[in-house]
């Protein structure tokens, strides 16, 4: 075959098997409704996964030197990629990875039996077929091995060069943003997308992700992976001095009256609320009544890790005690917690609670699919299992998202389970979403009188405003059904983040200068309400701090609930004893133990490591050990 005609063919056929995919993903007359921009970043992404389609073709030539051969073999590994993808999806909730293949037992295991069945008479289709037509197609001349050696390295050497640089995007960061900034969104980001594995397989391709996704796995292990020694994080969380040995003895042989009584363990509900803010900081203008109920209960602030967005950032924090900032804010919910994660959720489970977690968005936004299951929730309740799809429009506010009355509807529902067995809930709110320029809670809400506002950001601000009164309602009767639940409960009510409101900051002169606005280093930034109800009598001075950093808020939660701690919450403990801050606005040493305050943060530094980037040595020396 000639090379043109050949190359001619593989890309015809890379273009419509993703054309045929594209049909699959879309509703042809929605997708071109979408905004232009949005639209073409789509057909950007596409385009780019017919290159890669095309470049994987040509890599298989070389492998097996013979055009129809390849053909068959790539489009056979296209469509089962894809329909691996899909089943995995619809019984597992979570998309298919690379590592996916290394359990290839307990997928058997797992998979229904007509499912095992359809897949193995495929693959034994496939193979007869394979090599029927593998004898029949004589060995190609040589001449045909250049061009397809070109292709792929053209083209898989530039998709690896942007996969390795995080595509690119630090380029694209700056002031000055070149034209190509715009192409460089069609690469896929699988490590840093905060529309998670799921969505980029819709928007890329399976073949595009599953490559981009396999040189992460390349990158973390070969020059990101740091192993701190088991031994050293047996020293952290599970001292051997000889008072620690004979406290841990006393422990063993008094463990039924040290465990705490499940029938007298409290409700714990935490309800982390989508750009939450106390908005009276912008002016004296701003009324200072708007959420009366969550100003009643207000014990402090909790510091956010990010500012404007990254709520999974948040959720990372709380849950994990781990730190954003030690972690040069990587998106961990998308780049790492592949693996059994130790976590506020799985200690709750060892203490005897129903754990829950619980969004009313997307299961797949974040991968928090997968990641919820790492930490050990019991169950994910996301929008797919508050309404059905159908009926989703009733709840959905005309910016787009679901409203909230569905999260605290579920959240009370969780509650009414509570005789039988304590519940813990982490839930998060959605409905008061950026970007405000809308009018989901109705227009002119509140009189907005700052001289030189546009109509435009009177408008976002009245939109942002009338979210914050309507969070402080939702509270307000999430506390008065808890009322009603026999169990003691205790809610934690915090905003995730300060809101994207764009230019009124600008127009309120919330930023000092041109470099507080860039480097955001002020704690103003960071501050949201924190506000605690209970209808049992708790330890309030853990939370009388200036501010609740984010990865101390769970510990705090357990002491001032009165609930022991695990070596891992203990070790937390004492960390916040030293230190009252770890951000990016400052390390802040308490002076009283500048003695041990070093070493302290180093083996804070280390359980980091070794649990993101490490061998996880913590997971398994934490499970299933005694309470302090």
């Amino acid at each position: 075959m000639h090379t043109t005609k050949q190359q001619a063919l593989f890309f015809f056929v890379a273009l419509l098997s993703m054309f045929i995919f594209f049909l699959y993903q879309e509703n042809i007359t929605n997708f071109f409704k979408l905004p232009h921009a949005y639209m073409m970043t789509r057909l950007y992404k596409y385009g780019f996964a017919v290159l890669v389609n095309y470049a994987l073709i040509s890599l298989i030539y070389l492998m097996l030197r013979k055009t129809w051969v390849t053909l068959f073999f790539s489009q056979f590994l296209f469509f089962a990629l894809n329909f691996i993808n899909i089943k995995k999806e619809q019984y597992l909730s979570a998309s298919l990875v690379p590592s996916d293949f290394l359990l290839v037992k307990e997928t058997l295991i797992a998979a229904p039996w007509f499912l095992k069945i359809a897949a193995l008479v495929g693959l034994a289709l496939f193979l007869v077929f394979a090599i029927f037509i593998y004898r029949k197609e004589a060995k190609e001349p040589n001449t045909l091995i250049a061009s397809n050696a070109l292709i792929t390295i053209t083209f898989f050497g530039f998709f690896v060069a942007a996969n390795f640089s995080n595509n690119f995007q630090k380029y694209c960061s700056g002031a000055s943003k070149s034209g190509t900034c715009t192409l460089t969104q069609a690469l896929p980001n699988t490590r840093g997308d905060w529309i998670g594995d799921s969505l980029i397989i819709r928007n890329s391709g399976i073949t595009t992700f599953f490559v981009s996704k396999s040189l992460d796995s390349i990158n973390q292990k070969v020059f990101q992976t740091q192993v701190i020694p088991e031994d050293q994080i047996q020293k952290i969380l599970l001292p051997k001095s000889p008072e620690s040995v004979a406290k841990a003895d006393v422990s063993k042989q008094s463990q039924k009256s040290t465990e705490p009584d499940t029938s007298q363990l409290p409700n714990i509900v935490f309800v982390m609320s989508e750009a939450h803010w106390d908005a009276s900081k912008l002016d004296k203008s701003i009324p200072k009544n708007i959420t009366p109920t969550i100003d009643k209960y207000k014990v402090g602030h909790m510091l956010s890790p990010t500012f404007g967005g990254g709520t999974a950032n948040v959720e990372f924090e709380v849950l994990t005690g781990l730190n954003v900032f030690l972690n040069h804010d990587e998106l961990a919910y998308v780049a790492k917690l592949k693996r059994p994660t130790y976590s506020l959720a799985s200690y709750m489970n060892d203490l005897g609670y129903d754990t829950t977690a619980m969004h009313n968005n997307g299961k797949f936004f974040y991968n928090r699919n997968t990641v919820y299951q790492n930490f050990g929730f019991n169950r994910f309740t996301s929008i797919e299992n508050m309404v059905s799809a159908s009926e989703r429009k009733k709840f959905t506010n005309t910016a787009g998202w679901a409203t909230d009355d569905l999260l605290y509807q579920n959240i009370v529902a969780q509650l009414q389970k509570s005789k039988d067995q304590a519940q813990f809930i982490y839930a998060i709110t959605v409905e008061n979403h950026f970007n405000y320029n809308d009018d989901r809670f109705g227009k002119n809400n509140f009189n907005i009188t700052k001289d030189g506002l546009s109509d435009l950001n009177k408008r976002r601000l009245n939109t942002y405003l009338s979210g914050l009164q309507r969070a402080d309602q939702h509270f307000k009767k999430l506390i008065e059904d808890a009322k009603h639940i026999e169990r003691p409960t205790m809610i934690i009510f915090f905003g995730d983040h300060l809101p994207n409101l764009g230019d009124v900051f600008d127009d309120y002169h919330f930023y000092a200068n041109a470099e507080q606005k860039s480097t955001k280093n002020d704690v103003k930034f960071y501050q949201t309400p924190l506000a605690v109800w209970s209808n049992f009598d708790i330890d309030r001075k853990q939370f009388k701090t200036k501010d609740t950093t984010a990865h101390f808020l769970a510990v705090d939660t357990l002491k001032a609930a009165k609930l022991p701690l695990s070596p891992y919450y203990q070790f937390m403990s004492d960390l916040s004893q030293c230190y009252k801050k770890i951000h990016k606005t400052g390390i802040e040493t308490n002076p009283k133990c500048d003695s041990k305050s070093n070493s302290i943060l180093e083996s804070y530094k280390q359980l980091n490591i070794d649990i993101l980037n490490g061998k996880n040595f913590s997971y398994e020396l934490l499970k299933a050990k005694p309470m302090a």
